[in-house]
């Protein structure tokens, strides 16, 4: 008889426990799941997330933001973390977009200087004006003249009242290939964050782009965004909280045809509640 009351007592004590447990976990102090903050990172993702932020000053100007942005790192000294990033990245021979926008933003931070505006310069292109002799012309000496724009030869015959027939032939930059939308769905999950404009950016071999500048306009206002500062979800990945009930735009400033019209889709999930969705678009190098 002792042993049937230890064993409905022990019975006992291992279901209040497990109902205090749910309680506790469900009711009384639910967990709450929140996103890592970028000074948990480890040292190398640090270096490339203040690199993104570089690139992102050197395009926006905004140096406020990107302050604040580099707040978020929780460094002693800011400039400090910059400045030794910069010998880091001139030491490991790295690219040198990178260390010039790093070294603009340490200018702008010191205030010695705005900042250098980023720039590509094309490649000088040639021009040739040849100039014909006709028969009772009496051939001249070639002028040739160099600019640092374009360099021109041009062939001059002295002769009066003739007709001088003109052939000129120009090579120009090819621009670089836009990116294209690939893929657009909506997508209605309770797992994902409401509203969420979803950007997925790779190139014509599949491969994620990280630092891939974003536009997206509404109601008159303008936000840029960069892929690669989610590096959890993917270098390619970036994303934008929408606005109930709003229109926005959305292209690459690296050249692709404007997405219009993106809006929250409506959603409603098992128990006839209602949310808002979010949008996912895909866009790639042909």
């Amino acid at each position: 008889m002792k042993k049937i009351l230890t064993f409905w007592h022990l019975l006992a004590g291992l279901l209040l426990g497990f109902g205090l447990g749910l309680a506790i976990s469900w009711i009384i102090a639910p967990l709450e799941l929140t996103d890592a903050p970028p000074s948990l990172l480890r040292t190398d993702f640090k270096d490339g997330y203040r690199a993104l932020i570089a690139s992102a000053y050197a395009s926006t100007g905004d140096l406020e933001r990107a302050e604040e942005r580099l707040a978020t790192l929780n460094d002693p000294d800011i400039i400090t973390a910059l400045e030794n990033q910069t010998n880091r990245t001139s030491t490991n021979e790295d690219s040198p977009e990178s260390l010039e926008t790093l070294n603009a933003l340490v200018i702008a931070l010191k205030g010695e200087s705005p900042a250098k505006q980023i720039t590509n310069t094309p490649t000088p292109f040639y021009t040739q004006t040849p100039q014909l002799p006709t028969k009772t012309g009496t051939p001249a000496t070639p002028t040739i003249t160099f600019t640092p724009e374009a360099a021109t030869a041009t062939l001059t015959p002295i002769p009066i009242n003739t007709r001088t027939p003109r052939a000129t032939t120009e090579a120009s930059l090819t621009p670089s290939t836009p990116y294209i939308l690939a893929t657009q769905d909506e997508l209605c999950s309770t797992n994902i964050s409401e509203g969420l404009l979803m950007v997925y950016v790779s190139d014509a071999s599949k491969k994620a782009v990280p630092g891939a500048e974003i536009i997206v306009e509404w109601d008159g206002k303008e936000e840029h965004f960069f892929t690669g500062l989610k590096p959890e979800l993917g270098n390619g990945y970036a994303d934008f909280a929408m606005e109930a009930n709003k229109s926005y735009a959305l292209r690459l400033a690296a050249g692709s045809v404007a997405v219009s019209g993106l809006g929250a889709p409506p959603c409603q999930d098992d128990d006839g509640n209602h949310y808002w969705g979010s949008i996912r678009l895909r866009f790639e190098q042909p």
